[in-house]
């Protein structure tokens, strides 16, 4: 039998409540934020990911109750990441995050995958740029902020904003790192905003002056650096938070992500399997919003 990959022993180890952390920087494999919602609103929320590429790249949606991708053949998205969120009617119940979703993930759900920084990790690092919040001791959460940028609507979710997760970096480098990330379209590629005029209009420099984050752990701006900012897949999240939707909604926790067996470095075998979904049968036709 042969041993299993990294990201199959990481999954694993998820799965037995052995790693209760973020993922960030642990495998060369696609990293994706999870989204499980009624099926009723699965149109609408696919509308939103249409509208809001950046902010919201689209992997997979699972057929209504099953809670398995073609990302990781072998995964269940029920207890295959380090921790959960769950939303009642729009509010979060579970502000520490809980270590699965078995019970509450019903026949009616419909879970999302979308692209998230943490893939593109691992190339920066090897091109000596590796993200400061992965040098601290121990490693923490990349800082998350909800910015002013309101996210173009779709059915119920309205009044959504884009969050952007922070790197920090020498301004003379900033090309560089916007040219080794945006090869990876689908996991929020290049940057929106750098620089401290970029935070400024973003709407987050008072939060960055004041050390506060929205999600994440803080980490300070290098001496000589600038923030580098990039759409963050706990969009989403907020959309849901700010719409209030009715019924259970499920969700990664903020820097625990599902890690897929598809190495990041491989965007044309991940658009294979984003250009699959053209032909699963379409979700939430039904109950659209």
């Amino acid at each position: 039998m042969p041993l299993p990959t990294p990201a199959e022993s990481l999954r694993l180890a998820c799965r037995t409540n052995t790693h209760t952390t973020s993922t960030s920087l642990l495998t060369p494999t696609i990293q994706a934020n999870l989204l499980v919602l009624p099926s009723r609103h699965a149109a609408s929320f696919r509308a939103l990911c249409a509208r809001n590429p950046v902010s919201c790249p689209l992997l997979w949606t699972t057929p209504p109750g099953a809670p398995t991708t073609p990302l990781a053949p072998t995964a269940d998205l029920r207890t295959d990441l380090p921790k959960y969120n769950i939303y009642l009617d729009g509010i979060l119940q579970t502000p520490e995050g809980v270590l699965d979703i078995k019970n509450e993930w019903s026949p009616d759900h419909v879970g999302f995958l979308i692209g998230c920084s943490f893939s593109f990790e691992t190339a920066l690092e090897r091109a000596g740029l590796p993200p400061r919040h992965t040098l601290c001791t121990p490693p923490r959460t990349v800082p998350m902020f909800r910015t002013t940028v309101p996210l173009c609507p779709a059915g119920v979710f309205t009044g959504g904003v884009m969050v952007v997760s922070m790197r920090s970096y020498p301004p003379g480098r900033v090309e560089e790192v916007r040219d080794i990330t945006r090869r990876f379209g689908r996991q929020h590629g290049e940057p929106v905003a750098w620089g401290w005029e970029g935070a400024e209009t973003l709407g987050v420099a008072e939060k960055m002056r004041e050390g506060r984050v929205d999600f994440g752990e803080w980490v300070e701006v290098g001496e000589g650096e600038v923030p580098v900012f990039w759409g963050c897949g706990v969009t989403p999240q907020v959309a849901v938070m700010e719409s209030g939707i009715g019924g259970v909604v499920l969700s990664h926790f903020p820097g625990c992500m599902f890690v897929s067996d598809v190495l990041a470095e491989d965007e044309a075998e991940l658009e294979s399997v984003v250009k699959a979904l053209d032909v699963v049968e379409e979700v939430g036709s039904g109950g659209a919003d």
